[in-house]
């Protein structure tokens, strides 16, 4: 919950910024002026490289060869007074608000959230001072955390440079709502996440209600990247455009997977310095104001790998495909499940402390879903090595589900559970280059309906989508700027389609 308020502020106040959302209690202890964080990149082009700390609480001066503490000049400034309100309404059918999606029920509710971290401020480094403090100096290659970062090739070293943290204490609780008479035959799940600050030590707590925050606690954080010279001497990467990383020791390219598992260097080309290679749409983000069409070989691409669901067996693809619908409410165990299976992918003992927070019934879903497709959490092993494919492929697919939005994801099982996925993932191959397509075509019949067409039109907005229906046609283009969601929202759609493309749900 603390991970969902963090990314709920970002999103708010500065999204697609320099900020990084704080994903746990732990992480905002560790988060101090100067700490060094470790930046991960990925797999795939679209995630999100993600941050880590040091286990142990390393300063940048702790990192270079001279011993001598470096003392940052601190700047403090008011940041923002965060307050956000939402009116959440269920009622009539099939077209109002309910959760976080836009959709019509049967009888009427109204839950009221708010959400305030209260009065914010932010400490950040000067960095002209700091530039001046560490002239001349050198990272220790040789120290354990520098060194176990310059084996990942794809690893970059950061050092925070600012920060945003509470001045009052907080409150952090989720509301569950449920309704599961949606026009007659949609059941849906929604979860609020609400942050509301204490007065005076007052607070009056609902069965919600599970953590509370003291203050000041770091909610979010920003880093520069260091360029590390293979002598150690390094440079701040102050221009967006600059990268950093560690200086080539040859022309060498270094594979990002473990060659176990992956067998596509074309997709996943890592350099020394300049870290993946971008494959979709030419290397660039999904082009603005496009149709659909655009996607369609780089759709395929990646969701060819989808044929390895086969090997599972019709109630095993049943059962997956049930178990991923039921979680697409909590973006919580999408998170965790994926960074299990990245682990696995990687070659490396999986992370499996990360699942600690998740609660009971949480954690059964992540084993079960595991367990399917081959992988015991207990032991920590492959159950049949030669399935290592088949971990692959679910990879792609967590991947994509943990870089959508939480509100997606919940539109998303509404949408599973309508069978609206075989219409859905026609579209980029019926579409014209102008993103038209005539209401008449069979295959979108499914979708002609006012109301699922609505919950469909909300789910490609919030995959940056605008999804327009006429007498004659429909219309769907991308927005403007659109990063890799619509990419990442078909990859998603053709793999729970895979599940069920033998089955009769």
């Amino acid at each position: 919950m603390f991970a969902k308020a963090t990314k709920n502020f970002l999103r708010d106040i500065d999204d697609g910024g320099e900020l990084i959302s704080v994903s746990s209690l732990n992480d905002s202890d560790k988060a101090q002026l100067l700490s060094v964080v470790a930046k991960k990149r990925r797999f795939w082009c679209w995630q999100k490289s993600k941050y880590h700390f040091s286990s142990c609480a390393c300063l940048l001066g702790d990192v270079l060869t001279e011993e001598k503490a470096v003392k940052p000049v601190v700047v403090e400034s008011e940041f923002v007074k965060y307050e956000g309100k939402s009116d959440d309404v269920i009622q009539g059918n099939v077209d109002a608000d309910f959760g976080t999606f836009h959709g019509t029920a049967i009888g009427t509710g109204r839950v009221e959230s708010k959400s305030s971290f209260g009065n914010l401020r932010k400490q950040e480094v000067d960095m002209q001072h700091l530039m001046k403090d560490v002239q001349d100096r050198k990272i220790n290659l040789h120290h354990p955390f520098i060194r176990q970062l310059h084996e990942n090739k794809n690893d970059v070293l950061c050092v925070l440079k600012e920060k945003i943290v509470t001045t009052q204490k907080c409150v952090i609780s989720e509301h569950s709502q449920t309704e599961e008479t949606f026009g007659s035959k949609l059941g849906v799940k929604a979860k609020m996440v609400k942050v509301s600050v204490t007065e005076n030590g007052n607070f009056i707590k609902d069965e919600n209600t599970v953590l509370e925050i003291p203050a000041p606690t770091s909610i979010a954080y920003g880093v520069v990247e260091l360029f590390v010279k293979c002598d150690g001497h390094f440079e701040f990467c102050l221009l967006s455009e600059k990268q950093g990383g560690f200086e080539k020791e040859s022309s060498e390219k270094h594979q990002c997977t473990n060659p176990v598992l992956y067998n596509s260097p074309s997709l996943c080309d890592w350099d020394v310095v300049d870290g993946l290679r971008d494959v979709s749409v030419d290397g660039q983000p999904v082009p603005s104001n496009t149709a659909l069409s655009v996607l369609k070989s780089d759709i395929l691409e990646f969701t060819k790998r989808f044929d390895l669901l086969k090997e599972l067996s019709e109630t095993q693809c049943e059962e997956l495909y049930n178990l991923l619908c039921e979680i697409l409410d909590d973006g919580q165990i999408v998170t965790q499940i994926q960074a299990v299976v990245e682990d696995i992918c990687l070659g490396s003992k999986p992370g499996l402390t990360s699942l600690n927070e998740l609660t009971f019934p949480q954690k059964e879903y992540a084993q079960k879903i595991l367990s399917l497709v081959g992988y015991d959490m207990q032991n920590e092993k492959l159950i049949e090595p030669s399935k290592k494919d088949l971990i692959t492929a679910f990879h792609i697919l967590t991947s994509a589900l943990d870089e959508m939005p939480d509100s997606a994801l919940t539109i998303l099982g509404a949408c599973c559970k309508l069978h609206l996925l075989p219409a859905l993932c026609a579209l980029p191959n019926i579409t014209s280059d102008e993103g038209l397509c005539s209401r008449t075509e069979p295959l979108l019949s499914d979708l002609i309906d006012q109301g699922t067409f609505q919950i469909v039109q909300r789910l490609f907005a919030l995959c940056n989508m605008r999804l327009e229906m006429n007498k004659k046609a429909m219309h769907v283009v991308t927005f403007k700027d659109p990063g890799f969601l619509p990419l990442i929202l078909y990859i998603a759609m053709s793999g729970f389609h895979a599940l069920i493309k033998n089955l009769k749900i």
